[in-house]
């Protein structure tokens, strides 16, 4: 059943797409009709007809042409029956044919469905996007209207397109918009929100003195902020219910100087599983299996949080429990889609931040690297590593070196040692020995090939890596921080045993000693191999305290979005809210293009024909309503796209009317023509860059 519904959105998003376009192309067809131009065919779609339809013919495959040509000089030879005696084949005048279709009833238009299912077009007699010279002498030819009357028929097709947009909005608003709520549910350590105090719960109220109704709003405002300014937020404090202002400065995440800006936020989640059409399918083996995930199921519902009574869009207090847990389980109460109730623990994790290229560390000191899950049956580590094991050791060695002789032991075990460290010896053949921790085991790992191909040519074994945070063993130390000045240096693989000569057992307890107070800490180390422990002196300033105590701990759970519905019975009220998301779509678009223009956003973002279904189908899987909602900005940035002075779009075709207006002639057949071929070169191009990113994106580039 499943299957059939995501088939079912799959072809209402064909079916919508090709409803846009056959809007815009209607809106060329109406205004040419009203203006007295003959228009010869109305197309969806480009190239051959699949099935065409044409007044007096009807439905036919391929196309009515030749039957109409057929007819209309069968009529004409009939009024000269001169020619049939003589036996000459006379030429007739477009004005003779077009008399004697009429007498017929063969109508001029010929609609047709094409079977390249992008674009469309509409045909007027005496204008051809790819031929200047098509000009026609004919009194209803496009070429011989005024110059208002051509701009109007040129303009027509994105007129249509802001026009459907702001209705298909106004219909979204008044079926109901099930939409995420403008509700913080996540805040990256070191972000801008957390600098300037949002807090998980806040419900943000406006943006720059603009409502904000649900998240997709927050999160396209803030993607196309100013990056010299502050956004100016009114958020409603969930724990008091005062509404407060505050400023927050977005920022690109580091090394990353053209991708949106972003705040630092996610939306927030509510305290139910999954809908059942978003829940991920069960691993092949128990190996698979993605550690802690599951543990919500679809259907079920969080009641209570460390005995404490919740509701399902008070997410944040569990968010502030995990915060307070100092690493230990957090007991919540579940109520399971069949009734029953039970009681379970989640293991809280330590967060990074997508806005840093800094990798995880406490004081500069990195964990170990753990192994969350196996992401496939293909991985060289399969029925081999499990989740949870920790790396204690990776060594590399040449392929034709026996195991039995020592290889290159990577020192650097954390995380990002790790993955560069297994993505050398991909790319050089290399085979490699692990060691891992299990159930408090070594458990060794040998002669396994890092064959798992990954982005920008990276190799990989396949594994999702996360952070050991319990055995507190230094992994690596991170360069230029507090852990790297420590003199004499902390020894790799060192386990803490104490902080301030205060017992510490995990990481989570070293971050809190640390964050206790700014100065000098005493950290009591066991190095590898030895029963002596030594001490080291780990200095800490303000900010770096500051640092530390904004490490944020996370869940892994598949939690439902946290849905606003936004819904009004009032037609009024609902093409007012479809003309505001309509402008709003507009504005952002142009912003993008001159962002994109001006070096500060990547043409990468950009998406063609593959990525727009690809997305379209996401949006489609989510409901009808999301539906509608992609096609509206679907339609509105088709406008957006259609208008830009560009030759062959709508657009150049309306800069070729002003250059005619201003100099009182039009511009050669000869300059036309070149402008044409510079267009068509641009279009192309740029099908061939968004298609190469759409392909990239598929497979995760």
């Amino acid at each position: 059943m499943e299957h059939l519904s995501n088939a079912l959105s799959i072809l209402m998003l064909v079916i919508g797409f090709g409803f846009v376009i056959f809007w815009h192309e209607l809106g060329h067809f109406l205004a040419a009709k009203w203006v007295g131009i003959k228009v010869e065919q109305f197309a969806v779609g480009m190239g051959h007809a699949v099935v065409s339809f044409r007044k007096g013919i009807g439905w036919k495959l391929g196309n009515t042409r030749a039957e109409y040509d057929k007819r209309v000089i069968a009529h004409l030879d009939k009024q000269h029956p001169q020619a049939i005696e003589l036996k000459e084949k006379l030429e007739y005048t477009d004005a003779q044919k077009d008399r004697a279709a009429a007498e017929i009833g063969l109508g001029e238009t010929e609609y047709r469905l094409s079977w390249i299912p992008i674009g469309g077009y509409v045909k007027m007699l005496g204008q051809d996007d790819m031929k200047a010279s098509a000009d026609a002498e004919d009194p209803r030819a496009f070429n011989k209207k005024t110059i208002p009357q051509r701009m109007l028929v040129v303009s027509a097709g994105v007129i249509m397109n802001i026009i459907l947009a702001a209705l298909l909005f106004m219909g979204l608003f008044m079926m109901g918009f099930h939409a995420p709520a403008p509700v913080v549910g996540n805040i990256y350590a070191g972000s801008p929100a957390q600098q300037a105090g949002l807090e998980v719960g806040d419900k943000i109220l406006s943006f720059n003195g603009q409502p904000q109704q649900d998240f997709t709003k927050i999160s396209l405002n803030t993607a196309l902020a100013s990056a010299d300014e502050p956004i100016r937020m009114m958020v409603e404090r969930v724990r008091t219910g005062k509404i407060e202002t505050i400023d927050v400065q977005p920022t690109r995440p580091e090394g990353a100087s053209k991708a949106f800006l972003a705040l630092g936020i996610g939306p927030s989640p509510a305290l139910e599983g999954l809908k059942q059409r978003d829940w991920p399918e069960a691993p092949a083996s128990p190996d698979l299996e993605l550690s802690g995930l599951r543990t919500i199921r679809p259907g079920d519902v969080i009641t209570q949080v460390n005995g404490t009574d919740v509701k399902p869009d008070q997410f944040y207090v569990l968010d502030e429990a995990v915060q307070k847990s100092g690493g230990k389980p957090v007991p919540i109460t579940v109520k399971r889609q069949d009734g029953k109730i039970e009681i379970v623990a989640i293991v809280p994790r330590f967060e990074s931040s997508p806005l840093t290229s800094v990798p995880f560390n406490i004081a500069g000191l990195q964990p170990r690297m753990r192994v969350e899950h196996i992401a496939s049956k293909d991985s060289p580590v399969f029925n081999k590593m499990k989740p949870g094991d920790v790396i204690k050791s990776v060594v590399v060695r040449n392929p034709n070196t026996p195991s039995s002789q020592p290889g290159d032991a990577a020192p650097d075990v954390s995380l990002p040692g790790f993955i560069k460290s297994v993505g050398e010896a991909g790319q050089k053949d290399q085979t490699i020995d692990f060691v891992v921790v299990r159930d408090g085991k070594d458990v060794e790992i040998k002669e396994i090939k890092a064959s798992v191909n990954l982005d920008k040519g990276r190799k990989g074994v396949g594994v999702a890596p996360g952070y050991e945070d319990q055995t507190p063993v230094v992994g690596a130390v991170l360069k230029k921080s507090p852990a790297d000045n420590v003199k004499d240096g902390i020894p790799l693989g060192s386990l803490i045993t104490a902080v301030d000569a205060t017992p510490v057992k995990t990481w989570f307890d070293v971050r809190s000693a640390l964050q206790a107070k700014a100065g000098e800490h005493t950290l009591t180390l066991l190095p590898v191999g030895s029963e002596k422990p030594i001490e080291r002196t780990l200095a800490l300033g303000e900010n770096e305290v500051k640092t530390v105590a904004s490490i944020r701990l996370g869940t892994s759970l598949f939690l439902n979005e946290l849905i606003t519905i936004r819904k009004t019975t009032s037609p009024a009220t609902a093409m007012g809210w479809g003309v505001l998301e309509t402008r709003d779509l507009i504005l952002q678009f142009y912003v993008t293009l001159q962002r994109m223009f001006g070096g500060t956003v990547s043409a990468s973002n950009l998406m063609g024909p593959l990525g727009i279904v690809q997305a379209g189908s996401r949006f489609a899987f989510k409901g009808n309503d999301w539906l509608v909602w992609f096609l509206a900005m679907i339609s509105a940035n088709l406008a957006v796209v259609n208008f830009l002075p560009i030759p062959i779009v709508d657009g150049g075709l309306f800069l070729f009317l002003i250059i005619e207006k201003i100099q009182g002639k039009p511009l050669s057949p000869k300059a036309r023509d070149a402008a044409q071929l510079v267009g068509l070169a641009l279009i192309l191009s740029v099908f061939l860059m968004v298609t190469y990113n759409d392909i990239a994106r598929m497979f995760g580039h």
